[in-house]
């Protein structure tokens, strides 16, 4: 036993010779110790057969059976522990918490104490032997030492192993006196041993050589793994569909927002692009793989599977080796479903009207762009109908912005309703439309036929009631139409020439139709140019006032006085208010006109008083109702009495009964206010406008005038004396001085002196408004 453990000694001694300069040798337990065990089957059953073939050739060789079946059991037991091992080894949870010995060392001790075992044979039982059984036996160690060199690829575990089972089989045999060729016997053991040793240890440096490949592969697999799932990661986490294809429009890979956007859910990988319904993206990604370059397009693409159309934005670039050959494409879809609803709602509404969703302005302009270079536009005549609602404004401001907006609807629904063919309606603002009627015909008389029963059928389906909160309300409209020839390419002089014409309807009497002349552009040229004399009129002394005396009807004394305004123009000579007033007024410049006169009025008071030629009540001054809602207007009126400090009860403001109705409540402030200072006003026009007696109480005026328009025909007219004798009794009925306007015959004077003794008058009988020095002479 001492000389067997030296032996063991001198060989591990050996085994860290010939590994000491060679650090491959080790390999990392890991994967040796799953080696290891994976033969641990093959292993055991071998011996286990082994054993038994040794029990059974030599039990009745041998006389010392109980040292024979010791060794058996010790055997059986060394096989039962190592199954017991591989089973638990192969136990992840067992491999979790290894005991205090691990694995490796388990199975390093076991193969050494089964070597040893086997290691015995020879030298417990190679001397009871004869010779055939004792070459059976060496047959049995070299063949058992050969296979621990090929299953123990562990030159750690193999060299000890090895060594153990042949060194005292060659020993002993060394110590057999009567063992034929021995000396040849040991030789050939030695080379074997030298070979088994030298090829165990070439097999562990290729398994060395396999595992660090292996491991290699592992870490390099590990980290392309974890690259993949990084780059999937992320690809899935983009907002953006992804997606590469081959050379033949299949599928290699894809993240979720492009399965999302293609609806489909199975696995993508080689998808066939070519199965797309919507042929341009297919352009997109095939032009990309011949011509090589960057494509992307933007558009409402059946890039889907999905019922819904979705809007995409696809970006396209090749896939390119080194060398220039294209291997594939990679394709970037983007949905833009939300931002191209946006944009054809901010579209929408940019061509709509917010409040009747009836094209706009910039609607119609598109419109009349395609109309105008249409080839029809080269033969047909086409027509446009310019509609502005009368008294809109009063509704509005009578009844407030809520009903006028529910009035627009229901005309908006009412134009709607009425299923014009081919036509085109639009809300230029406020309460105007427009309708064109495109391309009726190459005759311009059957069009203007047509636009004529367009326009007669839309003020026909607005003249039944509107019922609105309510309210019975009653709307007409003013309809300009313009005739467009054919090749006409002047979209502003379209639109107005129709709204000169609806102006010429409006002149001419609500509710009616005027088809554009071109004597309305001669007319508007004269009206531009006189607006732009006008403008330079006031400074250059141009304007000037006459004075009309307005006297009592018995006995044509001088009661009071009333100023008119005159134009000299340098070239077209003396302009009567009735043509220039209107146009002022229009064009913003009637606040310079009248506040021209209310100050020349009172510099010719402070002139009169200096002569003391003031022998009349005051002097009447017509105030338009732009000027009266002026802000401050009270106090510039001040102003201008404190200038040239004159008596406030020597002016007299005249106020248009329309004037103070349309906004009442607004003027009524205003002439109190004016009342405090002094001033005084009065209704001018009575009769012309609603004539309610509810504003005669609440004005508390001194002074009504009647309208001339009634007079004009009262020898004639029945209801006219009626209602100029209702006007007269119902104004002395509230302390009311009444004036007639408009007197021009001695018939009409003693007209009127049959219904009242108690009036004043003016009109040509008495005097026509006369300069200022020809007053004076005749009437001061």
């Amino acid at each position: 036993i001492n000389i067997y453990y030296y032996i063991i000694g001198a060989m591990k001694n050996i085994r860290d010779t010939l590994s000491i300069n060679d650090k491959s040798i080790t390999i990392t337990n890991k994967y040796i110790t799953d080696e290891l065990y994976h033969f641990v089957p093959k292993i055991d059953l071998t011996l286990f057969i082994l054993s038994i073939v040794f029990l059974y050739f030599f039990w009745t060789s041998l006389e010392n059976h109980a040292v024979v079946m010791g060794w058996f059991i010790l055997t059986q037991i060394l096989i039962l522990s190592k199954i017991h091992d591989f089973v638990q080894y192969n136990q992840k949870e067992k491999r979790t918490h290894p005991p205090f010995f691990s694995w490796y060392q388990k199975f390093h001790i076991k193969s050494l104490l089964n070597a040893m075992l086997w290691g015995l044979l020879p030298i417990l039982f190679l001397n009871e032997l004869n010779g055939y059984s004792q070459f059976f036996l060496i047959l049995l160690i070299v063949g058992f030492a050969g296979g621990v060199a090929g299953f123990l690829p562990d030159f750690r575990i193999a060299f000890p192993s090895i060594t153990i089972l042949l060194v005292p089989l060659i020993v002993k045999i060394h110590f057999l006196d009567d063992f034929e060729h021995g000396v040849v016997l040991q030789c050939l053991l030695l080379i074997f041993y030298a070979l088994l040793i030298l090829s165990n240890r070439r097999l562990n440096h290729l398994n060395q050589q396999i595992y660090h490949n292996r491991v290699r592969y592992e870490s390099a697999n590990e980290r392309l793994t974890r690259k993949e799932n990084k780059l999937k990661s992320l690809l899935d986490q983009a907002p953006i569909g992804i997606f590469y294809y081959d050379t033949h429009l299949k599928i290699i890979n894809y993240n979720k927002p492009f399965q999302k956007i293609l609806g489909v859910d199975k696995d993508l990988t080689g998808f066939d692009l070519n199965k797309l319904k919507d042929k341009k993206a297919l352009k997109v990604m095939e032009e990309v793989l011949i011509n090589h370059v960057k494509q992307e397009s933007f558009g409402s693409y059946n890039f889907s599977y999905q019922d819904e159309t979705i809007w995409v934005e696809l970006a396209c670039s090749p896939i390119t080796e080194k060398n220039g050959v294209v291997r594939g494409g990679i394709g970037i879809v983007e949905n833009k479903t939300i931002e191209h609803q946006a944009y054809e709602q901010i579209n929408y509404i940019s061509l709509h009207d917010s409040l009747t969703q009836l094209p706009n302005r910039r609607y119609y302009i598109n419109f009349m762009q395609d109309l105008i270079h249409s080839d029809k536009n080269q033969t047909h005549y086409s027509a446009l109908l310019y509609m502005d609602l009368n008294r809109f404004k009063q509704i509005n401001d009578t009844f407030g912005h809520l009903i006028g907006d529910k009035l627009l609807l229901d005309v908006a629904k009412r134009f709607d309703s009425m299923k014009i063919k081919h036509s085109f309606l639009s809300r230029l603002g406020g309460d105007e439309f427009i309708m064109v009627l495109p391309f009726i015909s190459d005759n311009p008389a059957i069009t203007e036929a047509e636009a004529a029963e367009v326009a007669g059928r839309i003020k026909e389906m607005l003249h039944h009631v509107f019922e609105i909160e309510g309210l019975n309300l009653y709307m007409t409209t003013s309809i300009g139409i313009v005739i467009i020839e054919p090749k006409t390419d002047d979209i502003d002089s379209i639109i107005r020439q129709a709204d000169m014409a609806m102006y010429q309807t409006k002149r001419e009497g609500q509710d009616n139709i005027s088809f554009y002349d071109k004597q309305l552009d001669l007319e508007q040229q004269e009206l531009t140019s006189l607006q732009q004399d006008l403008n330079h009129a006031i400074k250059n002394n141009e304007l000037a006032l006459h004075y009309q005396p307005i006297v009592h009807i018995s006995n044509d004394k001088l009661i009071a006085v009333e100023a008119l305004v005159r134009w000299g123009h340098p070239t077209k000579g003396l302009i009567m208010p009735d043509q220039f007033i209107p146009m002022a007024t229009d064009s913003g410049l009637i606040n310079k006109v009248g506040w021209w006169v209310v100050n020349e009025v009172c510099r010719q008071l402070t002139e009169w008083k200096a002569k003391d030629l003031i022998n009349f009540e005051y002097v009447a001054i017509n105030i338009n109702a732009r000027q009266l809602h002026e802000v401050n207007f009270s106090e510039h009126i001040e102003k201008c009495i404190l200038k040239y400090n004159i008596d406030p009860s020597l002016i007299k403001l005249e106020v248009t009964e329309t004037t103070l109705i349309d906004s009442f409540s607004k003027t009524q402030q205003i002439v109190k206010d004016l009342r405090s200072r002094g001033v005084e006003c009065s209704i001018d026009d009575f009769g012309t406008g609603y004539s309610s007696l509810s504003y005669l109480k609440k004005l508390s005026f001194k002074v009504l005038k009647i309208d001339q328009v009634f007079i004009a025909d009262i020898l004639h007219n029945r209801d006219d004396q009626e209602l100029v004798k209702s006007i007269i009794g119902i104004g002395k009925q509230f302390h009311y001085n009444i004036i007639v306007e408009g007197i021009e015959t001695e018939e009409q004077k003693q007209k009127i002196l049959e219904i009242s003794k108690d009036v004043s008058y003016q009109g040509y009988l008495c005097s026509r408004p006369i300069p200022p020095k020809d007053f004076e002479e005749r009437f001061l």
